[in-house]
């Protein structure tokens, strides 16, 4: 490259004055140098760069600064030093540069000329640092999603094993009890205290085999009846589990829409839909018993191309900022007494349908969203 006198002067100066420039620049990092082997090792890489700066002026070519960026960033992780801190230092290097072009007794114009070249360089290797930082955060991001991933499937599992586990171990004590109270109570005649207190032993039980079967459901393991799937009419079920909710709806002054398209159905076991429905209902109305008036649910069965979507809106208070993000975990719920099973239970079930749930929730409404794969349905079905 053919450059004037002048330039070359500059170059030229700034060859001769290298060492003491660099030690000036030494100096801006001196407190973060504690051994001798950073002082080396630092001394050597600014010497790198002040060399690839008289490079640049020299020949006038764009320079590939993607290493220096890396080596830049590497050492701000390693000393542990702010970004901000690290950019001030890096500012204090360019000036150090900056006045020793301007002490050269040259011509205003090149030294002007040299500086922006300079202030372009210290930008590029600046850009390649933020680079270079963005690239090791998104790795580090990436890194904990997998973990975080690896964590919930981890969780799972272990809650699938011990949900089976702990379920069994209750049913076949609970099989038993049942069947001894059975054989008692042939044998009673008429003591109506008696019949009274099998009586509430009997719903204690049912209670607690419905318990014990919702922790199966949150099993992720296959039984008998997962196999036994038939074609579920999504609208007649709503009719159903709208119709067994009607007493407590109107005693609670809740005003129901209905917006059912024509018949959809999907495959899977009825009463595990059923149950994923009555949970959504039983989850707004308890929602809407928060709201002292005007108490209003919304519920929606459309499809689109692939799929029938349900959706239960109630106007009660939004979820709670807390637990937004852990909604369908088990054990998570905003009743106090409530064992927080019902999401966790619907979110399984509807996994193993294929199938999927979501919400939404503002102080206006939430709004739980049901997919069901769509299944046509043929005279054979109705039959």
């Amino acid at each position: 490259m053919v450059y004037t006198y002048e330039k070359k002067e500059i170059i030229e100066h700034l060859k001769l004055n290298k060492r003491e420039i660099l030690i000036n620049m030494i100096e801006v990092f001196q407190e973060t140098l504690k051994e001798k082997g950073d002082v080396e090792k630092f001394f050597q890489t600014l010497e790198t760069l002040f060399d690839l700066f008289l490079l640049n002026i020299s020949t006038n070519e764009r320079l590939h600064m993607e290493m220096f960026g890396q080596v830049v960033e590497g050492y701000r992780n390693r000393k542990e030093i702010s970004l901000e801190e690290f950019l001030y230092k890096f500012e204090q290097v360019r000036l150090t540069m900056e006045k020793s072009i301007a002490r050269i007794p040259t011509v205003d114009t090149e030294k002007n000329e040299t500086i922006a070249q300079l202030n372009k360089f210290f930008l590029e290797l600046q850009k390649e640092a933020y680079i270079e930082t963005e690239k090791q955060i998104n790795n580090q991001l990436l890194t904990k999603e997998v973990q975080l991933s690896q964590l919930k499937k981890d969780r799972a599992e272990i809650l699938s094993k011990l949900s089976t586990s702990f379920a069994h171990e209750i049913r076949n004590p609970l099989t038993s009890i049942k069947g001894f109270v059975q054989l008692l109570e042939k044998r009673l005649v008429s003591e109506k205290e008696e019949e009274k207190y099998f009586h509430f032993i009997y719903q204690d039980m049912e209670e607690l085999e419905q318990q014990v079967n919702q922790f199966l459901m949150l099993s992720t393991e296959k039984n008998h009846q997962d196999l036994c799937v038939t074609a579920i009419s999504l609208k007649e079920l709503l009719y159903e589990v709208v119709d067994s909710f009607q007493p407590i709806i109107s005693q609670g002054n809740i005003c129901v829409h209905l917006h059912l398209c024509e018949n959809v159905s999907t495959w899977g076991l009825q009463d595990q839909i059923k149950l994923v429905l009555y949970k959504l209902m039983q989850n707004a109305h308890d929602a809407l018993m928060l709201k002292e008036n005007g108490r209003k649910l919304k519920i929606c069965l459309k499809k689109d191309q692939t799929d029938a979507i349900i959706t239960f809106a109630n106007n009660g208070p939004p979820v709670p900022r807390l637990i937004r993000h852990s909604m369908f975990e088990p054990f998570v719920g905003t009743k106090e007494l409530g064992k927080g099973l019902g999401l966790a239970v619907s979110k399984q079930l509807m996994n193993k349908h294929k199938g999927d749930i979501d919400y939404v929730t503002s102080e206006e409404w939430t709004i739980f969203k049901l997919r069901f794969p769509i299944k046509q349905l043929t005279d054979d079905d109705h039959k």
